[in-house]
């Protein structure tokens, strides 16, 4: 992980040429804090595919699913260990497993996270996510408006992923905190650390416990599972967990705000989708391409030409996912939603480390639709109180007020 603190470098390298160079800082640009997906779309329009930007200590930016699709296949060139000297220190000496490897190491780490997570394994999930999805909207249906993100948005995935890992789920606020302070892109070193460090703490203390005592969840699963004829290391747990923790605490919290938002504003399509609920997973997959969440680093292993760029040893790259779902070179007419594209979106990631959590995701939004069109009135944005917003490595709503009669 890496500060993205708005530094700009005083000289732009001598192998970048003029015209690839265009500003942006992925955490403050003033057009990602008003609405980051519109910013996306500028993107597309305004910017080289592959650009240079002078912010966060020199960067490159990909933006174009071809070229994404290309870097993500041959991790052999861009890979995905972070080689800054502050990676490792800011993690407490921890790999983030098994996102921060490479092939073959990588199939070591994510074959044990394939099978618990498969869609066959999380269908044993609907019926908790149901229930959790109508007691969160007991609460907030009667008053005729919520903040969607901490009423429904933060509880449902979290609480629902704590479960499934064997975290306690009490202490659901203070996680959220943690993960959003160690994801974030403006935190600097010393309190990124510091975060981390905390959060080693809780999971170390939940892996002990079920070294000591199997249980029906995830952590335990790990401690079981076969890395090339050995069980997982403590310090390997630590990285399994990290991970875990960070990825199942934000992304889904994400995307149902920029799904539901959408709805908001599109009455339509709300009355659409309740009157046909067989529509809501194409729905699904529309809205996840529309507002993509994260955008994936990765960093230049030897010189090398990339769709007529050229790169050299050591250049950090940032993969805007987000961007790539507007690519109008592999999706026609992108801004519109359109039900039953074929097109594979790049949200979920591709290549070997295409998200191994997507199968959960798109259950839990299924079911969330579900319920939630069929028992709240028509809804939309409250006037009083506009969304907000945040960038970074995962693009966010920080509050989402709504309002229905």
């Amino acid at each position: 992980m890496q500060a993205f603190n708005g530094q700009k470098v005083d000289k732009i390298p001598a192998h970048v040429p003029p015209e690839l160079v265009y500003e942006y800082d992925i955490a403050t640009d003033p057009r990602v804090l008003e609405d980051p997906h519109a910013r996306m779309r500028s993107l597309i329009r305004e910017a080289p595919p592959i650009f240079f930007s002078p912010y966060n200590g020199g960067h490159w930016f990909v933006t174009r699913k071809k070229a994404i699709v290309d870097i993500t296949m041959d991790p052999e060139v861009y890979s995905s260990r972070n080689p800054g000297e502050h990676s490792k220190e800011a993690t407490g000496g921890l790999s983030l497993l098994p996102i921060s490897v490479d092939p073959p190491q990588h199939t070591m780490y994510r074959t044990p996270l394939n099978q618990p997570l498969s869609a066959k394994s999380v269908a044993g999930l609907e019926t908790a996510i149901r229930a959790m999805t109508n007691e969160l909207i007991d609460k907030v249906l009667a008053a005729g408006r919520c903040d969607f993100l901490p009423d429904i948005a933060e509880p449902l995935p979290v609480t629902l992923f704590l479960k499934l890992a064997g975290m306690p789920t009490n202490r659901l606020a203070e996680f959220r905190e943690l993960a959003l302070q160690a994801a974030s892109a403006t935190v600097d070193p010393e309190t990124r650390a510091k975060t981390f460090k905390q959060i080693a703490g809780i999971l170390a203390e939940t892996i002990q416990a079920r070294q000591d005592k199997r249980e029906d969840d995830l952590i335990s699963r790990l401690l079981d599972a076969n890395l090339d004829g050995r069980n997982p290391t403590f310090h390997e747990m630590m990285g399994y967990s990290i991970l875990l923790f960070l990825g199942g605490l934000d992304t889904v919290v994400n995307a149902l705000c920029f799904g539901v938002r959408h709805l908001a504003r599109d009455q339509e399509l709300q009355a659409k989708l309740r009157a046909d609920p067989s529509l809501i997973p194409g729905a699904i997959e529309e809205l996840l391409r529309l507002y993509g969440i994260a955008s994936i680093p990765r960093h230049v292993t030897r010189d090398t030409v990339c769709h007529g760029v050229q790169f050299k040893q050591g250049d950090a790259l940032l993969l805007l996912l987000p961007a790539a779902n507007y690519d109008d070179a592999a999706f026609p007419n992108p801004e519109q939603f359109v039900i039953g594209r074929t097109e594979q979106h790049m949200t979920f990631n591709t290549g070997p480390h295409r998200c191994v959590g997507l199968n959960l995701a798109r259950l839990e939004m299924k079911v969330f639709y579900q319920e939630w069109l069929k028992r709240v009135p028509p809804f939309r944005l409250d006037p009083q109180a506009p969304p907000r917003f945040s960038g970074g490595f995962a693009l966010a709503l920080t509050r989402l007020p709504l309002v229905w009669s």
